[in-house]
């Protein structure tokens, strides 16, 4: 089914149904695995921005040439761009509270030198590469992306709390202030 067929089926169906529809066929295939896309090209990014535009223009009842922008803050979707960012840091939350699988655990090093600052906010190691394809790597990009949230956020101990004091804090924030095309 091409995103077309979903504006043309807008008429037939009601917002619910819709919305629920292309939640369930787009926006999952989206989320499924887009920590792989961390330190992606900005081309494979847009790629990506340009179906999630696409998703949302049937449930608003817009047309193809309005901007996304817009549309996306109405239905309260993050970008691709900063979707990447929430999993790898509500992922890297669950590893420092060890509630996560053993697997990711040991792709991680807790910061255990008392003498850098680092180890008292609760960072990770960030292992140095020469290769910016390792860049994307999980062991890179997750203690990366949990390093740069405030320390305040890194000291909540409640999932709930973290995940709505990610969203509204430090991921919305340059979503708000920023267009990213």
């Amino acid at each position: 089914m091409t995103l077309v067929f979903y504006g043309i089926l807008r008429r037939h169906l009601d917002y619910d149904t819709l919305y629920t529809l292309i939640r369930a066929l787009i926006l999952s295939r989206l989320d499924y695995c887009n920590s792989l896309f961390a330190n992606s090209s900005q081309s494979t990014l847009h790629r990506l921005q340009r179906v999630q535009d696409a998703a949302a223009r049937p449930i608003c009842g817009a047309s193809a040439r309005t901007h996304a922008l817009p549309l996306l803050k109405q239905l309260h979707w993050l970008p691709v761009s900063s979707r990447i960012q929430f999993k790898l840091c509500t992922l890297m939350f669950d590893i420092n509270h060890g509630t996560a699988s053993q697997y990711l655990s040991e792709l991680v090093r807790r910061c255990d030198d008392t003498r850098l600052r680092s180890s008292a906010r609760g960072n990770f190691v960030v292992s140095r590469t020469r290769l910016h394809v390792t860049d994307k790597a999980f062991s890179i990009a997750g203690p990366r992306a949990w390093n740069a949230l405030p320390s305040d956020i890194k000291l909540i101990s409640s999932r709930t709390s973290f995940l709505k004091t990610q969203t509204q804090d430090t991921i919305l924030q340059p979503f708000i202030v920023v267009t990213f095309y």
